[in-house]
């Protein structure tokens, strides 16, 4: 029989997997990305995020510029919706985050891009789980507040804001993006 310990980490395990697949399915497509979205699909346990898995089989990295390059329909940046907030000091909150948590982006997108602060969410899930693992209960509080906070300042303005101008994109893009939003508004 299982402990209470390990079946929360397994839950969180889970969810690490499923932010990583949602993280992937928002960057732009490389030689290895539909076969990194295929292995991932397996391990997320999200109907929807497979289901966005399967249909970003025909994405290619030029539908991608097309909606989030430079002069794209739609900005993959959080700072691109934070009105009159000043850039500087959204980009110094992202870094301060990603610095608290020893987080480095494993791909050349900015940190304020969709996909890394996606990626670091379900980094904060495997640091919680590891936390809980250790049975360090304190360190997996703090990763946990800091992962609400961060879903609900950052993340849920970002999706959101792309959210409201994709009108005509691929379907799985989207439906990440709703996801994203879902995710972020239950951790309110």
């Amino acid at each position: 029989m299982r402990t209470r310990a390990a079946l929360d980490a397994q839950k969180l395990l889970s969810q690490a997997a499923a932010w990583r697949l949602a993280s992937l399915l928002l960057e732009r497509p490389r030689p290895q990305w539909h076969s990194e979205i295929l292995q991932l699909s397996s391990e997320a346990n999200d109907k929807q995020l497979s289901s966005c898995a399967k249909e970003a089989k025909p994405a290619i990295e030029e539908l991608y510029h097309r909606w989030f390059g430079p002069g794209g329909r739609v900005s993959p940046r959080e700072v691109s919706y934070c009105g009159f907030e000043d850039p500087g000091r959204l980009m110094a909150e992202l870094n301060s985050f990603y610095h608290a948590f020893s987080y480095l982006s494993p791909r050349e997108e900015p940190i304020d891009h969709v996909a890394v602060e996606t990626g670091f969410v379900g980094y904060l899930f495997l640091k919680e789980a590891y936390a809980r693992q250790r049975g360090d209960a304190n360190a997996a509080e703090i990763t946990k507040s800091a992962r609400k906070r961060f879903m609900n300042e950052h993340v849920s303005r970002c999706a959101g804001g792309i959210v409201d101008r994709l009108k005509e994109s691929p379907s799985y893009l989207k439906e990440v993006f709703l996801w994203l939003v879902k995710k972020a508004q239950a951790e309110r």
